[in-house]
């Protein structure tokens, strides 16, 4: 993975953009790729099956994935005039695999729902089933919620998103005409300042491993790992400008390499 990091070409792909929201995606993007090819993982059984929500189409989706995959490798060690096009499908492959596996989880709890509100409230069968269920899916501490219009939100974006909406509905004011007040210019700037290679270097190796990952989803271990080859990209001349992902939420700024 380390290797992978040090060859891969992050000027061109992740900061051919000025907007510095985009090259965060795009880095991010790019490390939970390689998490994802790199570093193995595997279900811990629970019950009979591992994963049931894991149909047919999700392993077509991962078939094609993988094939995609392969073919970028194999593009980008030839470096073949089409390896950007390849990029491109590996890109839409990934993406159409994890649309699968998120309609396969919704599949299986929607048809296990369905089967609870078919059983006899407090019966054998119902009790029964809703031990399956509790045995079969972690529970998360907030239970899924009910949109307005009758849907539930089951994860924790779709909640977050649904407490929002409620705040923000609640939060308005009933202004009327009133125009807003004009501010004075307070007449100063914050000045100019600089983060140094060294600096962001020594930020990654001193990462806690044992805190959880922020909202991008990349753990800390990974982070103060790579963190020599992510100094390697941000060392290349023709490199002038970083991107700056807070870990604790989502601030983002442009700051002057040097």
């Amino acid at each position: 993975m380390r290797h992978f990091f040090a060859s891969y070409p992050w000027q061109r792909v992740c900061f051919s953009s000025e907007n510095p929201s985009s090259c965060e995606e795009a880095i991010s993007e790019v490390v939970r790729q390689a998490m994802e090819y790199f570093i193995p993982y595997s279900d811990v059984p629970v019950g009979s099956s591992a994963r049931p929500w894991f149909n047919a189409d999700c392993a077509e989706a991962e078939k094609r994935k993988h094939s995609a995959f392969l073919c970028w490798v194999d593009a980008r060690d030839r470096k073949a005039p089409d390896l950007s096009s390849k990029k491109r499908a590996f890109n839409h492959a990934a993406k159409s695999y994890k649309k699968a596996l998120r309609k396969g989880r919704f599949d299986r709890i929607s048809h296990i729902g369905q089967k609870l509100s078919a059983q006899p409230s407090g019966s054998r069968a119902f009790w029964s089933l809703a031990k399956s269920v509790e045995a079969n899916f972690c529970r998360p501490t907030l239970p899924p919620l009910v949109r307005p219009d009758g849907t539930l939100a089951h994860t924790a974006r779709e909640k977050a998103g649904l407490f929002a909406s409620l705040f923000a509905h609640n939060s308005r004011l009933d202004t009327g005409s009133a125009t807003p007040p004009t501010l004075p210019h307070c007449g100063t700037s914050m000045p100019e300042f600089h983060i140094r290679n060294k600096e962001v270097l020594r930020a990654l190796c001193r990462l806690d491993v044992n805190k959880a990952s922020g909202p991008d989803g990349i753990p800390a271990i990974v982070l103060k790992a790579c963190a020599p080859e992510f100094n390697l990209f941000l060392s290349r001349p023709h490199l002038n400008n970083l991107t700056i992902l807070s870990r604790e939420g989502y601030v983002l700024h442009v700051f002057q390499i040097h």
